[in-house]
């Protein structure tokens, strides 16, 4: 192949056409961040350099990339990592994407740790249920880490799935504060009160897809683990399963933060034990995408 013929840009308009015709909803997108994934750049490199020659080792594994991209799998797996709350996080069929609705997740929680802080004197116990990748515990842990080495704050990350405890666990270490977190294979909140200290706060991010939406595996869902997607029928399964653990699991007058699906809120707002106090955080689009529950003391 002539160097015209293996320019960044001929090869970058060969890749969206390869994958518009394959069905991406994001062909252009999808081809720039690989593109640039390959050539060890970033996009604005890519748009910047259209006359720049790829090797044949880099138009090698754009091939592949496009292979994979093309039958489905999303670039996150493809890439190994996904740019999520300014962090890079390692993604791979152990546990979910990153979801940008779920940045708002974290925000929530370390405010909701923080005024906690600001208001008792004892530690305060937070728990990152059905971690996954980990992505939630490490932006705790991140913004949290003086708390956390003064012994303020002690976080808790659960999930049932040992191979995503593996993801977390490397997530963590890769920005080193494996230290800072208590990493541990449970069915929910099941250890709370026995091994460990009942939380304070609870975290979640849970399954809340019903399960004929993940029957039909379009897009991402049909590469992502089925278990951290699959919420049951109403898509509501796990999260009943949390509310019928948080009276005995949680500490008295916990909060609880959940994210939830679109137009879920309030059925999930309804399970809350007698006495709770609910309010509901919209995404910047003005979906209601965080559920706040207050328990009773």
């Amino acid at each position: 192949m002539d160097a015209t013929a293996a320019s960044v840009g001929v090869v970058l308009s060969s890749a969206i056409e390869r994958l518009r015709v394959a069905g991406s909803p994001t062909p252009r997108l999808d081809a720039e961040v690989l593109v640039a994934h390959v050539s060890g750049r970033d996009r604005s490199w890519v748009l910047a350099h259209s006359e720049a020659a790829l090797s044949a080792d880099m138009r090698s594994a754009l091939a592949s990339a496009l292979d994979r991209r093309a039958a489905g799998e999303p670039v996150a797996y493809i890439r190994g990592f996904k740019e999520w709350h300014s962090l890079r996080i390692r993604t791979d069929a152990r546990a979910l994407i990153p979801r940008p609705e779920t940045e708002l997740l974290a925000d929530a929680s370390v405010a909701e740790v923080l005024s906690r802080l600001a208001t008792r004197d004892a530690a305060v116990v937070a728990w990152d249920v059905g971690t996954g990748s980990g992505a939630v515990a490490l932006v705790l842990a991140l913004e949290l880490r003086d708390a956390i080495a003064g012994g303020l704050v002690r976080l808790v990350a659960t999930d049932a799935s040992p191979q995503a405890l593996e993801l977390a666990a490397e997530n963590l270490a890769a920005h080193g504060i494996a230290d800072r977190v208590t990493v541990v294979q449970a069915d929910l909140l099941t250890p709370a009160g026995d091994a460990l200290p009942r939380p304070d706060v609870v975290v979640a991010n849970l399954p809340y897809v019903a399960s004929a939406e993940v029957d039909a595996r379009q897009g991402s869902l049909g590469f992502e683990p089925r278990a951290a997607l699959d919420g049951g029928p109403d898509g509501l399964a796990i999260l009943r399963r949390l509310f019928e653990q948080l009276p005995s699991r949680a500490a008295p007058g916990a909060t609880v933060l959940l994210e939830t699906g679109v137009d879920q809120a309030g059925t999930i707002a309804a399970l809350a034990a007698p006495g709770s106090a609910t309010s509901i955080v919209p995404d910047l689009v003005g979906i209601d995408r965080v559920l706040r529950l207050q328990l009773p003391d």
